[in-house]
């Protein structure tokens, strides 16, 4: 046990790619089991599926994920807010869409899809999915870099993940669209009809705060 230990401890990114091949496939078994709807005489579960997310999450998402966080921190060293605030930056302008591109097209490859097939379903999902995750991400990415040890950050990121792979698998799967939160919100709050309302309060409590 002690000799597997160093080995983790000097190869880090075995235990995340172990643990990565175990809550892929467990979160795609849960969307599944739970939430996919199936036609009558349709078979429950599909094992194959299980097992390209084993494949994805192992040998693919593991390591891009490892190897990010590592260049993130060392890019920005520090544990000073400005520090923790430039890597969940970059975290979300630049490795989110690589990342959301990789989920997409590597399991749209194992799948066996064609060229296009797999840039029609990258171009249709790509850009939601990106923008859901920035209600999400973005706060866990903040406690990552401030509070984990570097060599459990991969693991955090993929157990706080568990909730947001089964969500990709349920993406993964739906042949249309959907809206993500942040786009409803605009719907709701800042549509033509009230954004000048808003923008109106807004002035009132900023000059009703300087004054007081």
């Amino acid at each position: 046990m002690e000799r597997i230990i160093a080995v983790f401890r000097k190869y880090p990114i075995i235990p995340s790619m172990m643990t990565y091949s175990v809550l892929y496939p467990s979160a795609n078994f849960v969307q599944q089991k739970y939430f996919r709807k199936y036609k009558p005489g349709e078979e429950k579960i599909d094992w194959q599926e299980i097992k390209r997310f084993c494949i994805y999450g192992g040998l693919i998402h593991a390591p891009l994920v490892y190897n990010w966080l590592r260049t993130a921190a060392r890019l920005f060293p520090k544990t000073t807010m400005s520090h923790l605030l430039a890597k969940v930056a970059l975290d979300q302008t630049l490795f989110a869409p690589v990342g959301l591109s990789s989920f997409y097209i590597g399991l749209s490859v194992l799948e066996g899809k064609d060229s296009q097939g797999v840039y029609d379903e990258w171009r249709e999902k790509l850009p939601n999915t990106w923008a859901t995750g920035m209600c999400i991400w973005p706060f866990l990415t903040f406690l990552n870099f401030w509070l984990v040890p570097a060599r459990l950050r991969t693991i955090f990121v993929g157990f706080c993940g568990f909730f947001w792979f089964t969500f990709l698998s349920y993406l993964k799967i739906r042949p249309d669209g959907f809206t993500p939160p942040v786009v409803l919100l605009y719907n709701k709050y800042i549509n033509q009809s009230n954004f000048s309302q808003i923008i109106t309060n807004t002035r009132y409590y900023i000059v009703k705060f300087i004054i007081h």
